[in-house]
């Protein structure tokens, strides 16, 4: 299980257990064998979100979703320890899923489990985009 953080920096409310439970159940179905897991989710304003993308992927501009992971490593037994940050944009998110014709918390759970992938280790392609619209057909 993760021990998961959650820090809303925004006006707009956070439901922090359908959080964990996207997360949880994106490791869940990654199946990554995690051993230890400590996440901080940030919910940022675009100006915040836009200055890490620039300062980390030199790209000037706000965006849905920034991950960072700090440690990453297997121990003996093939399981993962992981430590990272996921950075959201709800302005963003909520843009998107009003261009998506979905819910606001359908698309969430979209972002949110992709940036948890990458924390994984994962790359963008099939597998990763197959695991996450798994993890918003699980959403209620």
């Amino acid at each position: 299980m993760a021990e998961i953080e959650i820090i809303n920096e925004t006006a707009r409310r956070i439901n922090k257990v359908f959080i964990s439970g996207v997360v949880q159940k994106t490791i869940r179905l990654s199946g990554i064998r995690i051993k230890k897991a400590s996440f901080s989710v940030i919910f940022a304003s675009r100006a915040k979100i836009r200055s890490l993308n620039r300062a980390y992927r030199r790209k000037n501009e706000a965006t849905d979703v920034l991950s960072f992971n700090y440690e990453a490593e297997y121990n003996g037994k093939n399981e993962k320890n992981i430590e990272g940050e996921i950075f959201l944009c709800s302005g963003i998110i909520a843009e998107q899923a009003k261009k998506n014709k979905i819910n606001f918390d359908r698309e969430l759970a979209f972002v949110l489990s992709h940036g948890v992938l990458h924390l994984l280790g994962m790359r963008h392609g099939k597998k990763m985009y197959e695991l996450q619209d798994e993890v918003v057909s699980l959403i209620k």
